[in-house]
Parts: structure tokens; C-alpha cells; sequence
């Protein structure tokens, strides 16, 4: 019965392939990746024949059991031992699986710390608006999250680099206000946007790494340049991926989730209008 229940799994995996949107929601959980991490290390160890297998690494085991389980886990849990070890022979050769494992690759194998850093007398808070509507420019959908200051005071909180990377962009745009993009080293492409103002002498081109200040949280956007006022203090941050489809979008919400056991801690960062 286990045998013919991983078969109809894996047809089912196959044949279905990739649900972009689903994907694109990145339903993971901090708890869930620390489980990947020991369940790979164990099943390895029991099955060594799997390392013959290509990139039989913990992105393998999250790939899987993303497409077992209809790219949720945070409300499912990972596949078991058995369908792993029964499934992935067949499945790791599909374009689908390929595909998807180089992107969560590329999104997760570089994240060190959360964007904006502890600092005294204020609070962060968020929540998933992913994809909520906005208006502005006409209607759209939200593709990142929104990191609130509490006090909303500009240039009060630092914003700093969540991994190691290039910067590939810097400027002014309409929606995004003073923006920083940085290509990580994997290749995923991290977005921080209504900036105050940006860390001295930082430009298109320059190496940056974990942690680095990139700039201060503001309102810029949503007008020509220089125009501040028009929406709450603020953080956007957003994630993309150049993917087979073209560049897309993923959810930085579960992202933001897990990098919050690294948030680093500032001293108190004042700066005037």
C-alpha cells in the first residue's frame, strides 16, 4: 500500500509540475528548514547510494516536499524518510524539480539577517499583504512586505543587507522611491524601497556584505523625485528571482519570518529632515 500511495504521489508531483503562485507565497517556516537540515543529514546517512544522485543536498528535501505538498509548509508537514527516498530518483530528473530546486537555492542559500536591525525606543512590526491590492499608477498587486516604524519618524531605523551581494541598483523610482536593489551571490535579486536616505559613498557596481548599511527607512515614492509624505514610514522589501517565465516575484513575508532569530541590534540612529 506505501509503495502504490509514493507512486501516485510522485505521478501526481510530475504531472502537476510547477503552480507558479504557489510558489511564488514561499510557505516556509523557520522551524521547517531546521527540520530540512537534520532530516536530509539523517537520510543521507542511511542511504548513501542517494548521493550518487545530483544535488542530493537539504534544497532537495524542501523541493520535494514543496511539490508533495502543494508548496505549503507551514500548514503541511515534510514528506517522510520513506517517500523521499521511494520519489526523488524519478522526480529529481523532471525539468520541474530542476527548475524549482535552483530557485529556492537561489532565494535561501545566502540569507544571514533581518533588514532592519533592533534600535532603542521603537519598534518593527509587519504582516502578510502579500499581494493585497494597491492603487496607486493604477491597479496592482503587492509584491513584497511592508516593514512599519512605530514612531514613524524618517531615517530613524537602518536598513542593512540582508546577504552578501552586489549592488545592482540605486535611484529614484516613481513607486519605489529611494531604492536599493542587491543581487546576491546565489543570484536572487533583494529589493529595499522608500528609503530616507542611502549609507555614504555605496554605489551601482560595489560589493556589499551581510549586514552592511545600505541606507535609512523613509517615505520616499509615489510622485517625482524627492517627494516624501505620501504613506506611512516605512520599508518595502521584495524578492525576485529571474525564473523561466521571466523575472518574478516571490513573498518575502515567511522570509522575513525566519531571519527575525538574526536580528542584529544598533544603537539609537537620529536623523533630522
Amino acid at each position: 500500500m506505501e509503495l502504490i500511495q509514493t507512486k501516485c504521489l510522485v505521478n501526481n508531483m510530475i504531472e502537476n509540475g510547477i503552480n507558479y503562485d504557489s510558489f511564488r507565497e514561499m510557505r516556509l517556516s523557520e522551524d521547517t528548514l531546521e527540520k530540512v537540515k537534520k532530516k536530509m543529514k539523517r537520510i543521507l546517512n542511511k542511504n548513501p547510494f542517494l548521493q550518487r544522485l545530483p544535488e542530493m543536498d537539504e534544497f532537495s528535501l524542501l523541493t520535494f516536499s514543496m511539490m508533495a505538498n502543494s508548496f505549503d509548509l507551514v500548514n503541511k508537514p515534510l514528506v517522510d524518510d520513506k517517500t523521499f527516498c521511494r520519489g526523488i530518483g524519478k522526480v529529481c530528473a523532471t525539468p520541474s524539480y530542476q527548475e524549482l530546486y535552483d530557485y529556492y537555492k537561489a532565494i535561501l542559500s545566502n540569507i544571514v539577517y533581518f533588514p532592519v536591525p533592533e534600535v532603542a525606543e521603537a519598534t518593527i512590526y509587519y504582516d502578510n499583504s502579500w499581494y493585497n491590492l494597491r492603487t496607486y499608477g493604477g491597479n496592482r498587486r503587492h509584491e513584497g512586505t511592508d516593514l512599519m516604524a512605530s514612531n514613524n519618524i524618517r531615517g530613524y531605523f537602518p536598513v542593512i543587507s540582508i546577504t552578501d551581494g552586489v549592488v545592482e541598483k540605486k535611484g529614484w523610482l516613481e513607486q519605489g522611491g529611494y531604492r536599493i536593489g542587491i543581487r546576491s551571490e546565489a543570484g536572487c535579486y533583494f529589493y529595499y524601497a522608500h528609503l530616507f536616505s542611502y549609507a555614504p559613498e555605496l554605489e551601482e557596481g560595489d560589493k556589499v556584505i551581510a549586514g552592511q548599511l545600505l541606507g535609512f527607512m523613509g517615505d520616499s515614492g509615489y510622485g517625482e523625485e524627492g517627494t516624501i509624505g505620501q504613506f506611512d514610514v516605512h520599508l518595502h522589501m521584495g524578492i525576485y528571482i529571474n525564473s523561466k517565465i521571466g523575472e518574478i516575484s516571490v513573498n518575502p513575508y515567511w522570509i522575513m519570518r525566519i531571519l527575525e532569530r538574526n536580528r542584529t541590534s544598533y544603537e539609537e540612529h537620529r536623523t533630522s529632515d
